[in-house]
């Protein structure tokens, strides 16, 4: 029987990267904890027209903390399909 081993290039990528900024298209969710013990789980809907999770952020002052839930695959496409774009174009073959 086969055994299929995913590539874990690509999670190593992520474990040594730190964000300065992260695009909200590609948060999943924001969960906030907020200083009364009470915590929301706000979904792109709910911070949609904010560029960066901090800027959605800064318009309350009772979060006591935050966690952002990311869609690493979306990432990882985006990453992929626009490499292969550039290879392409640096490496295309004159027929």
């Amino acid at each position: 029987m086969a055994i299929y081993r995913k590539d874990r290039s690509f999670d190593k990528i992520f474990e040594e990267v730190t964000l300065d900024k992260i695009p909200m298209d590609y948060v999943n969710d924001i969960k906030l904890t907020l200083k009364d013990g009470s915590t929301l789980i706000l979904d792109p809907n709910d911070f949609a027209g904010y560029d960066q999770p901090h800027d959605f952020v800064n318009t309350r002052d009772d979060i006591r903390d935050i966690s952002i839930s990311l869609d690493y695959e979306k990432i990882k496409q985006d990453i992929s399909s626009n490499i292969n774009g550039m290879m392409t174009k640096l490496f295309k073959s004159d027929e």
